[in-house]
Order: structure tokens, then C-alpha cells, then sequence
């Protein structure tokens, strides 16, 4: 039995394949969220997504394309504080 020490790394909305992972990883979003830029982004290009298009509304085609995603962080529902926590808004 080795005790060998493995990290996940799960992000919404982008596929994570080598490249990709390369990009977006624990220490880049670590980096994200505890330097508080506004303006950080992490850009992921996928060569060949595999893609449904429609055709004259009726027919599907299924096609490869070029897709860029960006990831940033951002904080809709909760405020963050100095010391890197974060409270509901309005909270008193």
C-alpha cells in the first residue's frame, strides 16, 4: 500500500484535458482568489470542440470548432472581507 498523495481539480464549465489543466489548476485559482485582481482572467482555447449545430431549423449536424472559454473568479451573493473571508451581503 503507497500512501501517494493525489489532487482534484473540477472547474464548471471548462474541459479539463491536458492543456487546459495546465492553465487552470489548484495554484492558479489560489492565486486568483488571494490576490483580488478584478481584472485576472484565465483564457482556455479549445481547438476542436465537438459541437450540435442546426441547419435550416431543422437538421442537426454534429461539427468540430475552435472554443475559448474564460475563468475568473467572481463573488455574486457574498462579500469579501480584508482578512479573505466572506459574509452575506447586508450582513451587519
Amino acid at each position: 500500500m503507497t500512501r501517494e498523495v493525489k489532487t482534484v481539480c473540477k472547474v464548471r464549465g471548462i474541459t479539463l484535458n491536458y492543456k487546459a489543466s495546465q492553465l487552470v489548476n489548484f495554484e492558479t485559482i489560489k492565486d486568483l482568489v488571494l490576490k483580488r485582481r478584478s481584472n485576472s482572467t484565465v483564457k482556455v482555447r479549445t481547438d476542436k470542440k465537438i459541437t450540435r449545430k442546426r441547419i435550416d431549423g431543422a437538421c442537426v449536424s454534429i461539427v468540430k470548432e475552435p472554443e475559448d472559454k474564460i475563468y475568473r473568479v467572481t463573488f455574486f451573493k457574498r462579500l469579501r472581507k480584508d482578512d479573505n473571508s466572506s459574509v452575506p451581503f447586508r450582513y451587519k
